[in-house]
């Protein structure tokens, strides 16, 4: 128990250096009660519900970094109200860690770094207000199962919270996510978080990648909104079906030609490999051979991109 302890080493890189420390239950930076009556005195196992009188609450607070690094800690790692004061060069390290709880509830960081790399955890308490910024936190390799959230922490300040732990690009801390709200059954929050996963990814492309995703994400998303296709293709079907109502193309064999259907040609056209009978017994020149070409091609994109779409969802990704 560390409740309510102050250490300092301004001058040094590290104020606390405890590596492969192993707690039976649970190590506590967290405020504590501290008499006024003995100077510095710190209960060993801090306060009661109500302090009693004489006793002031003291948050627990580290100038310099800490290193816990491979510790093994039996019950939990808890840093409520806990204020680590950092340089830029300094960490506060929690390399792979085994714990089945973490609690993450302690004052954002100004400087420095949150190292989690490596560390499994099975119950990850957090604030939203807790993690440090872009650039201050790592988390690669970093495993936990269950979200336990305290205070306000929607999805779209999870996906900031990914996001800071990668300036780079990688696909695991998103994976890692998805998995976890996944089995926690908030499978439409998953598909947000993968979404997000291809929007980051995309980011990295070359030019015509970059132009083939933001296709696929217009169009269904990259699979994980497969209804946005459906529309798609009712607007395609819909603005076809006028033009060519108003621009029917000659019949090749005017004797053998089957019932003009604007309708129909349209949806023959827009539906790739599927031949339903109609294309292939008009001629259309000018505009309407523009026309017919261009719904062609979108049939194409649409049919491809929710190919692809359906294969990242069959993979699970």
């Amino acid at each position: 128990s560390l409740r309510g302890s102050r250490l300092r080493n301004p001058y040094g890189r590290r104020a606390l250096n405890a590596p492969q420390l192993t707690v039976e239950r649970s190590l506590y930076l967290t405020a504590g009660g501290v008499s006024t009556y003995s100077s510095g005195s710190t209960p060993p196992y801090g306060t009661a519900s109500t302090p009693t009188r004489g006793t002031r609450i003291q948050r627990f607070e580290c100038e310099g970094g800490v290193r816990l690094d491979d510790g093994r800690i039996g019950d939990a790692i808890d840093l409520d109200q806990a204020r680590f004061i950092m340089e830029n060069d300094q960490e506060l390290s929690l390399r792979r860690v085994q714990t089945p709880e973490l609690r993450f509830l302690g004052e954002r960081p100004q400087r420095g770094r949150v190292i989690l790399s490596g560390a499994r955890v099975v119950n990850l308490v957090d604030s939203s207000v807790s993690w440090p910024g872009p650039g201050g936190l790592t988390m690669a390799g970093f495993s936990y199962e269950c979200l336990i959230p305290r205070g306000h922490f929607p999805l779209a300040r999870r996906l900031e919270w990914v996001a800071a732990a990668t300036p780079e690009y990688a696909p695991e801390p998103y994976e890692m996510l998805a998995n976890t709200l996944r089995a926690s059954g908030e499978d439409a929050d998953a598909r947000e978080v993968l979404l997000a996963k291809q929007r980051r990814r995309r980011e990295t492309l070359p030019l015509a990648g970059k132009l083939w995703g933001f296709l696929q994400d217009w169009t269904v998303a990259y699979g994980y909104r497969p209804g946005r296709a459906a529309v798609w293709m009712a607007v395609l079907w819909a603005v076809g079906s006028v033009f060519f109502a108003h621009n029917r193309p000659e019949a090749l064999k005017p004797d053998e030609s089957p019932h003009w259907n604007a309708s129909l040609y349209t949806l023959d056209l827009l539906i790739p490999v599927i031949d339903l009978g109609m294309d292939g017994y008009w001629k259309p020149e000018g505009a309407v051979q523009w026309a017919s070409i261009i719904m062609i091609l979108l049939g194409w994109v649409l049919a491809t991109a929710v190919a692809a779409g359906a294969s990242r969802l069959l993979r699970r990704q």
